[in-house]
């Protein structure tokens, strides 16, 4: 059951905190704005971005094709990038002089881009993950094991936005300069893991030549899920920064008391920064070792790497014979790593499909007493629709035996490589 809590728990406050502690940043650089039009198109902007957040996903999810995922999410990315880095020019420029009012228009339309391409983004990632839960309970939703994984979903976003409401609070006490600085930052470190997506994208796209970046880009994709730890290593520079800003000096107007109450505000927001600092190291723990539990899995039959001959994958049918599962492992043109399952269903019939399923995604499947499980739901599998759409099945891939083979066309692994993202 824990690892069942932690499974949801983990994804949904690794996508809370990258949306939930950015806006939280904004949000203490607006609040003292004297143009009150920003904070009302932010306020505005973040309850458009949460309704069509939760719009697109149900359009995802209800007709499949009517809405594709990876560009979807890839102009949300270019809106909230366009976004980053209009606020972050003019907030590096009032460091040296006085907005103007032309700026001040523009600023407002780059709170507006950030705040919506950071929703939709993040939203449909983070309500994806419920969705997945319920796909997965089919109806049984009066059950200890839907209770937990539910509650874990819940955890994850109080620890997430409450990240972001700390973030907030920590930021308000910095002055302009530390507050841009620590918000250009984030915005930084947030922009890695989404360009290597856009990246991603478009060389699957073929926009450019995959072919001459894909060595280049590698080991950014195979380590973009570990850029959660760059936000939350930027993120502690905000108490950090906070602690180390100086001493308020005494005004000319305060007399001893109300210095006095000065420095006793300061030391009451330094606390806010206290409270930050011991989230981050919160999530962080729950993001390493609760993660690595969470995805802590039983022992996988080892995937055999194959090659394309001719255009066809060629699997010997002595190999996997046995009523076992086998795995085998195809790297497309882009580097991707393409898993296929094979089983014998019985004589000369097969199941083979990809190593993940619609639901549970490239999470895969192993084999437990003679049975195939989905290792991120623990659906057991009827071998007998292994082959078939559907439900936690994996996802069909066409083949035919002959000349004593399993035989695969390798374009169909290639088009098959966006599941294993």
């Amino acid at each position: 059951m824990l690892q069942a809590f932690l499974q949801q728990l983990v994804p949904a406050l690794e996508e809370s905190v990258k949306l939930a502690v950015p806006l939280g940043i904004l949000l203490a650089i607006i609040l003292p704005l004297p143009d009150q039009r920003i904070r009302r198109t932010f306020t505005r902007v973040l309850k458009w971005g949460f309704f069509l957040s939760v719009f697109m996903t149900a359009v995802r999810v209800g007709t499949r094709s009517a809405v594709n995922r990876e560009i979807f999410e890839s102009m949300a990315i270019t809106l909230d990038l366009l976004g980053a880095i209009v606020l972050c020019t003019i907030l590096l420029r009032s460091l040296r002089r006085d907005w103007t009012s032309g700026e001040e228009r523009i600023f407002r339309i780059g709170t507006g881009a950030l705040t919506l391409g950071l929703f939709l983004y993040h939203g449909l990632e983070l309500w994806l993950i419920p969705v997945a839960i319920v796909q997965v309970a089919m109806g049984d939703y009066l059950t200890l094991n839907f209770l937990v994984k539910m509650l874990g979903f819940t955890g994850g976003i109080f620890l997430g936005f409450l990240s972001g409401y700390l973030a907030y609070k920590s930021a308000a006490a910095l002055n302009h300069g530390r507050l841009v600085f620590v918000f250009t930052v984030q915005i930084a470190a947030t922009a890695i893991q989404q360009i290597i997506f856009v990246m991603t994208v478009m060389m699957a796209r073929q926009v450019f030549g995959a072919e001459s970046l894909i060595s280049f880009m590698a080991p950014f994709i195979d380590n973009q899920n570990k850029v959660i730890y760059a936000i939350y290593f930027v993120s502690i520079l905000v108490p950090f920064t906070l602690f180390l800003q100086p001493r308020p000096e005494r005004p000319v107007w305060a007399n001893p008391a109300q210095y006095r109450q000065i420095l006793s505000r300061s030391i009451r927001r330094k606390r806010w920064g206290s409270g930050l600092l011991a989230m981050l190291v919160v999530t962080v723990l729950v993001s390493s070792v609760g993660g690595w539990y969470a995805n802590k899995k039983e022992a996988l039959v080892p995937a055999v790497a194959v090659k394309a001959e001719d255009g066809v994958v060629h699997i010997p049918l002595d190999e996997v014979s046995d009523g076992h599962l086998h795995r085998f492992a195809f790297r497309a043109s882009d580097g991707t790593e393409v898993r296929v399952i094979v089983v014998q269903k019985g004589g000369s019939a097969f199941g083979v499909g990809l190593d993940a399923c619609e639901i549970c995604g490239p999470t895969g499947y192993l084999e437990r007493d003679g049975q195939i499980v989905c290792r991120l739901c623990d659906v057991v599998m009827n071998k007998a629709t292994i082959g078939l759409p559907g439900g936690c099945n994996p996802i069909p891939v066409e083949y035919r035996v002959a000349s004593g083979e399993v035989q695969i066309q390798a374009d169909a692994l290639e088009a098959a490589r966006v599941h294993f993202r």
